[in-house]
């Protein structure tokens, strides 16, 4: 699924399929990670996201998490870092990583912003591990499979 939405460059979306795989995207990066138990990334599930033009989200962020589990997420902000001249991969990841944080931020709303910025980091680095691991073991399996016919 993430190497579907870094290739996502080459293939028309519109907005709300790139925005739902990455969401699927990252969530998939949230279930790879060893930082979070069963209970806190079954939470993650429950949560929403979408699009906002709010006057507060245009302003001041590029995306937050309501007390209803809502992501909201700045169109300025998602349409200005789809638009950016940095290559496409790391443009995706950005949004990701930033839409992984708010959803820690509903996981963890004791927490404040420095608490919530490591617990980011960890599990991010520990998910998009786990899922390099995985991919390296299918190939390998894949080779395997392949060498033995």
């Amino acid at each position: 699924m993430l190497s579907q939405l870094l290739n996502a460059s080459q293939v028309a979306r519109n907005e709300e399929e790139i925005l739902d795989t990455l969401y699927d995207s990252t969530l998939a990066v949230l279930d790879s990670t060893t930082h979070l138990d069963t209970e806190q990334k079954t939470r993650a599930q429950y949560f929403s996201y979408n699009l906002c033009s709010c006057k507060e989200c245009q302003k001041k962020c590029g995306m937050h998490i309501n007390k209803k589990g809502q992501i909201r997420i700045s169109k300025k902000y998602f349409h200005n870092t789809l638009n950016q001249e940095t290559p496409p991969p790391i443009m995706l990841l950005e949004l990701m990583y930033n839409i992984f944080h708010q959803v820690l931020h509903g996981i963890f709303p004791e927490h404040n912003e420095e608490k919530i910025n490591e617990k980011t980091e960890q599990a991010w680095k520990s998910g998009i591990t786990e899922l390099a691991k995985q991919k390296n073991e299918l190939q390998q399996l894949t080779i395997a499979q392949v060498l033995d016919d």
